[in-house]
């Protein structure tokens, strides 16, 4: 088919790129359900709070039904991701046995419809479900699925508007509706194919084993809830024709409108041709059974594609839009209300469709990714058992497989729980704060995934995050100046706390020509002045040889070694959050407990073998390793791998405890003496630091700190964007949820 006059300006103006690259949002719901696929009976769950505070997850109609929306973007695996996310927030916030229903047909409903309870949100809200529950059928209100929001850059409209258009449309806002109103007809018109490639509900409800078996069952006409068919043959008769249909009481609300595409703009519907289009809502995808997210990302990529097609050729004319829509309406009511398993009617004009739009794509230079889709596609359509729809139906007991499925989901979703599927290209800390936030509704925008950099909106307010914890909470100078270690300790001592005696050196043979001074101190701490994870403590000192083997391995890391006061005490990390102290961790280095049976190699195994241990600062506690300070601290025992350990014996192979070296964190929130708490909060506020990490030893948290005596209280370092997972996610103790008091603090103003 040729192109039409839009279709020859976007080719004449290099802006297939534009056209290719439309904006894309998601709308999912998902019903929760009990193990045996019942509608759940556990109460909403409380961390995703109300659908007036959260807009990215919250219940829909009913109680039971979850709704997660995605923000537009471009980038389809952006949007996937963020997608992940949210359903892996939602799964998290479950209660104990809860899951997510994987299919868009019905689980288990109560006998009584009645009995299912309706979603609470304000009073206005809950009347809505009374009136949708006793004007339409509950069973296809309960079903669920995929909404997909598409709207095109508007540099295209503008660009095709200046350059070619301007004086064919009254307005910019028409021409705009004019391109909207002609891919909305084509996806009526091409919804028979998108049906059969994606559907997934060979029947309404999970349980009935006497109904015919269909490709979508949710999406063939007699499924839906509203029996009201849409004009589309302009935006004011798209609009008329609703209004009509509640006038005729058709329709409860405008909104109720349940057809496949829904034109949408920012006011009432009344003025959608004055205001424009802004997107358009294709409400037909099925949720996929096969995907933990309940989304085929083919599904999407291919109606961006279908989009592009449909922009660049010809409009229907006018006075043939009513016939081929009902025509539109007859295929795909034939299409869906096939057997899934067997080869469809339609296969050869869907053959057909993909080959030209494989055309398309070939002659105009549309992503190569485009192509190789069209391709996988197609063996859909020449196998129809490849189809979603017929894999459900291809079940003997498709309710125990759909449960199987959403237990497997779940298990998935929670057993790595310091990971948020997603966003696992940023740091832990950074990680959680995104989970607490999508929990939150808040959204959240990956500005530079290797610099760890949030974009966290709320409520019109933008707060910008690095690492997890750094935010504009705190001055910048100062922040700067913290992560110098030699500055910050300068910095600590001129606000009199007590710090340990240290020199800087700037090449390893000026530190080892040291060794004897440090022999005679009774031990010593290395640290890299630039890099917060590179120290090496030793309280009896090593063999000169092994001293020099590992500074010559400091010094090919950093560019100068801070030698310091080795302090015998216990460890503490402080993490201050809005000037208070939230959380306190104690850090063991890194060692084994004998048991009386076990060589030393299995005890480092088991350590290493538990869940929240593994490489260092992807794991919330670091795997203990064998390196030369470790070989050197087991050998001071006088033991090797083989040597069984007796029972309850530790073995320290580390003097330091840092969170990336294998030490054990303890939450000691709640043991710490409320006097160490009060001189650390005194020290932040003396520094104007709203968030802080602070690292003191002390020889006995349980011993009141007094000014007579300052040593009971060395302060090692202070860090202006701490670490937030060791808190969450300690070896012993309770978990303090310092991510969300991070999130208080961050949108104060947008709470009040």
């Amino acid at each position: 088919m040729e192109l039409d006059a839009i279709g020859k300006a976007i080719t004449e103006y290099h802006l297939v790129p534009l056209v290719s690259h439309s904006n894309l949002g998601l709308e999912v719901t998902m019903q929760r359900v009990d193990g045996s696929g019942h509608l759940s009976t556990q109460p909403y769950p409380q961390a995703l709070g109300t659908p007036s505070e959260n807009h990215q997850i919250h219940n829909d109609f009913a109680q039971t039904r979850l709704k997660l929306t995605t923000p537009a973007t471009a980038d389809v695996n952006a949007l996937m991701a963020y997608l992940t996310g949210l359903n892996t927030t939602a799964r998290r916030a479950l209660a104990a046995g809860d899951y997510l229903w994987p299919l868009s047909s019905n689980p288990v409903l109560p006998e009584k419809l009645t009995d299912i309870p309706l979603a609470e949100t304000d009073a206005v809200g809950f009347k809505r479900q009374q009136a949708l529950a006793n004007k339409y059928d509950v069973h296809k209100l309960m079903t669920t699925g995929t909404h997909v929001n598409l709207s095109f850059n508007e540099q295209l409209f503008t660009r095709l508007y200046t350059e070619a258009f301007h004086q064919h449309f009254d307005s910019y806002v028409d021409f705009r509706n004019a391109v909207y109103l002609k891919v909305a007809q084509g996806f009526v018109r091409m919804n028979w194919l998108i049906q059969y490639l994606f559907g997934a509900t060979p029947t309404l409800n999970v349980t009935d084993d006497k109904a015919k078996r269909q490709r979508s069952s949710v999406h063939n006409f007699a499924g839906r809830y509203s029996q009201v068919k849409g004009d589309y043959t302009s935006i004011d008769r798209y609009v008329a024709k609703l209004q009509a249909d509640v006038r005729k009481k058709d329709l409860l609300s405008i909104s109720d409108f349940d057809g496949p595409v829904r034109f949408r703009s920012t006011g009432q519907l009344t003025t959608l041709a004055r205001q424009g289009v802004y997107y358009l809502e294709f409400r037909g995808l099925d949720l996929d059974p096969t995907s933990a997210v309940g989304v085929d990302q083919n599904a999407v990529e291919f109606l961006r594609l279908l989009a592009s097609y449909f922009v660049m050729m010809p409009a229907l004319p006018t006075a043939m839009v009513a016939q081929v829509s009902a025509q539109a309406d007859q295929l795909a009511a034939q299409v869906t209300g096939e057997n899934p398993t067997t080869a469809s009617a339609q296969a050869v004009p869907a053959i057909q469709v993909l080959d030209a739009l494989h055309h398309f794509v070939t002659k105009y230079g549309l992503p190569n990714s485009d192509g190789v889709l069209l391709d996988y596609l197609k063996k859909r359509v020449r196998d129809p058992k490849q189809t979603p729809s017929a894999q459900v139906a291809s079940q003997k007991e498709p309710l125990a497989w759909a449960n199987q499925r959403a237990q497997r989901f779940q298990v998935a979703a929670t057993q790595r729980p310091f990971e948020l599927p997603g966003f696992t290209n940023l740091d832990l800390s950074s990680q959680l704060l995104a989970q607490q936030a999508l929990a939150r509704g808040i959204q959240v925008n990956v500005v530079d995934a290797r610099a760890n950099i949030l974009r966290l909106t709320h409520r019109n307010q933008a707060q910008l995050v690095v690492n997890g914890s750094g935010t504009d909470l705190n001055p910048q100078a100062l922040t700067t100046v913290l992560k110098h270690k030699v500055a910050a300790k300068q910095v600590m001592a001129e606000h009199g706390v007590q710090v340990p005696a240290s020199q800087t050196y700037r090449s390893a043979n000026q530190l080892i020509d040291d060794y004897d001074r440090f022999v005679a101190e009774g031990g010593i701490v290395l640290k890299a002045t630039d890099q917060s994870r590179k120290v090496v403590a030793f309280r009896i000192m090593p063999r000169r040889q092994l001293f020099e083997q590992v500074v010559r391995q400091l010094f090919e890391q950093t560019k100068s070694v801070m030698a310091e006061e080795l302090i015998v005490a216990s460890s503490y990390r402080f993490l201050v959050i809005g000037g208070k102290v939230q959380a306190v961790v104690e850090r063991i280095p890194a060692n084994v407990v004998g048991d009386g049976r076990s060589t030393v190699q299995t005890l480092l195994d088991n350590k290493n073998a538990r869940p929240l241990r593994g490489s260092a600062f992807t794991f919330p506690q670091s795997e203990v390793k064998l390196g030369t300070v470790e070989r050197y601290r087991l050998e001071s025992y006088h033991l090797d791998l083989d040597s069984v350990v007796g029972r309850g014996t530790q073995l320290l192979l580390r003097e330091d405890a840092t969170f990336g070296n294998g030490a054990d964190v303890l939450d000691a929130t709640d043991d710490m003496h409320a006097s160490y708490v009060h001189a650390v909060e005194q020290l932040v506020a003396d520094l104007q630091l709203n968030v802080a990490g602070v690292d003191v030893m002390i020889p006995n948290l349980y011993a009141e700190l007094t000014p007579e005596h300052p040593e009971m209280a060395v302060y090692l370092g202070i860090h202006a964007a701490p670490f937030l997972y060791p808190h969450v996610f300690p070896m012993f103790g309770d978990s303090q949820p310092v991510a969300g008091r991070l999130l208080d603090e961050l949108f104060k103003s947008s709470q009040s």
